[in-house]
């Protein structure tokens, strides 16, 4: 089966794309249908953070990209603003890759020069760049910013020819170097040269990680990313969130701490269910998913004892066959009714992708050795560990 999509606009399709991420962020696809609650918690904890985000400086080589794009030099036409948008973004690649071959996190090392990626780091960190307030969030896209930024530019200097003084091409280069066109203020950056594309590198400045540094505090209030900000914890020490969880949960405040107890009890439900899946699809031929179960098995009632009316009631989520399969295999697990348990992840399975497209149903076309399907939730703790790592490591730096 193929999808497809009417070709409406850039936007639009840039929201299929957005869907179909869901299902594919680094492999691990949502057999169960329980990626809205993960992304829940993880928006809770890391917001503005992405599982395909890979590093911090994305944070403002995108914003000032963005940000000359529409400064006149590629014209008035939004569309032709765009399209540069684009070429610059895939220059920029090629000089990360220049000043340093093998670094990490460039995005499209694995095509460039010659090819480019589908999904450009501006869509990738354009949600952290709005929720960090990096650009002042006016609820735009960035088709609906480069649009608006274009005409605003238009009117003003439209209206300058008609009321033109000694000041005005002074004030012009002040509203520019601040981010504003007219009465409207963009972006909200740290003051840096013309010329940062030259000796681009994939680090941050000493001066960027300060002011990522604050803006991410400043505008996550009663986050864990705010908290291990505050207090300069070092994520390296930690191999998951349950373990950064232990450490934490009698440091940070009492919400905090109640809502990262509530990710864990989900995750330890939701991880049983996994192991089950993959016994199953393995025919119970998978060893590590065999191991596992009867890791978890002596546990098995604690570990599904979770509030699931709690989760649900924090982000007032409405899904009730989410909720009904939830509680089903919890009762299952507490009960020790496993034949139950994944029966109910047969149904699920099925209800979510259609009885031929079901893996459970056609078990015999799989890899009994692999793993399908994700292990423990992450609510990306591991990307961002990365981010904070950036943004540490420029603090100590010497500014380039």
């Amino acid at each position: 089966m193929q999808l497809g999509w009417i070709d409406f606009s850039k936007e639009d399709r840039q929201k299929a794309f957005d869907v179909i991420n869901l299902l594919s962020e680094q492999g691990a696809v949502d057999e169960l249908g329980i990626g809205v609650i993960r992304d829940a918690f993880a928006n809770y904890f890391f917001p503005g953070t992405s599982t395909i985000q890979t590093r911090a400086k994305y944070f403002l080589i995108v914003p000032y990209m963005l940000r000359e794009a529409v400064d006149g030099r590629y014209g008035k036409d939004a569309n032709r603003v765009l399209r540069a948008i684009d070429s610059a973004e895939k220059d920029c690649g090629i000089r990360l890759l220049e000043a340093d071959p093998k670094a990490e996190g460039v995005i499209g090392s694995r095509v460039l020069p010659k090819g480019w990626v589908a999904r450009k780091p501006s869509d990738i960190y354009w949600n952290g760049i709005r929720t960090f307030g990096i650009f002042c969030d006016y609820g735009l896209s960035i088709p609906e910013y480069v649009s608006l930024a274009v005409k605003l530019k238009e009117q003003k200097s439209v209206s300058r020819l008609g009321n033109r003084n000694d000041d005005a091409e002074e004030n012009d280069k002040d509203d520019s170097d601040a981010g504003d066109i007219g009465n409207i203020r963009f972006w909200n950056l740290p003051i840096y040269h013309d010329d940062w594309r030259d000796n681009l590198t994939i680090e941050l400045t000493q001066e960027e990680a300060f002011y990522l540094d604050k803006q991410i505090q400043k505008s996550t209030k009663g986050s864990l990313l705010e908290y291990v900000l505050k207090n300069r914890i070092d994520l390296n020490e930690y191999d998951d969130f349950a373990s950064l969880t232990a450490e934490l949960s009698e440091k940070v405040g009492e919400k905090l701490a109640y809502m990262m107890k509530l990710a864990c009890d989900f995750n330890n439900l939701v991880y049983m269910a996994r192991v089950r899946y993959n016994v199953m699809l393995s025919e119970d031929e998978n060893t590590y998913a065999n191991d596992e179960w009867s890791r978890l098995l002596p546990d098995i009632r604690h570990n599904a004892t979770v509030d699931l009316d709690a989760v649900f009631g924090e982000f007032q989520l409405i899904n009730p066959r989410a909720k009904s399969f939830l509680c089903g295999i919890q009762a299952a697990f507490i009960t020790l009714d496993i034949d139950m348990a994944d029966e109910l992840i047969r149904k699920r399975e099925r209800s979510l992708k259609g009885a031929a497209r079901a893996k459970l149903s056609r078990t015999k076309e799989f890899d009994h050795s692999k793993w399908v399907g994700g292990g423990m939730l992450d609510y990306r703790f591991s990307n961002a560990r990365r981010i904070v790592n950036d943004i540490y490591a420029g603090e100590v730096s010497a500014d380039v």
